[in-house]
């Protein structure tokens, strides 16, 4: 946000089961809202989901995803990357959804070995 309170984006990030969803609006004038966005991408296509705190300085959650495509409608982002400013009420759980990204995509990776596995040996049988 800028600091005359234009270009201010707020929304919220949901990790669901399957994949994670980038839910936002655009507040371009005081009065003036924008429509609510969405975003959503599988746990295999993050990959990086870091966050960032410092003494005096703005705690942020730093997504990275694998397409830069997907993050084209979202103001601000450079290539693949975006960077979200942490309200004061959700640090708590900003500090653990990197790790439960990192989670959920060993599950993803397992589950995906196992297909494997089990096509490799129904062929063979």
């Amino acid at each position: 946000m800028d600091s005359l309170g234009y270009d201010h984006v707020e929304g919220k990030l949901y990790c669901g089961r399957d994949g994670i969803e980038l839910q936002f609006k655009m507040r371009d004038r005081a009065f003036r809202k924008s429509e609510m966005q969405v975003i959503s991408c599988s746990y295999n296509e993050v990959e990086k989901a870091e966050y960032q705190e410092g003494w005096f300085r703005a705690k942020i959650l730093v997504l990275q995803i694998h397409s830069a495509d997907k993050l084209i409608t979202f103001p601000g982002a450079s290539v693949g990357r975006v960077e979200l400013e942490v309200c004061r009420s959700s640090r708590k759980d900003a500090r653990k959804v990197a790790d439960f990204i990192l989670f959920k995509q060993s599950e993803a990776s397992v589950a995906d070995a196992e297909s494997r596995l089990n096509a490799l040996r129904s062929k063979r049988s």
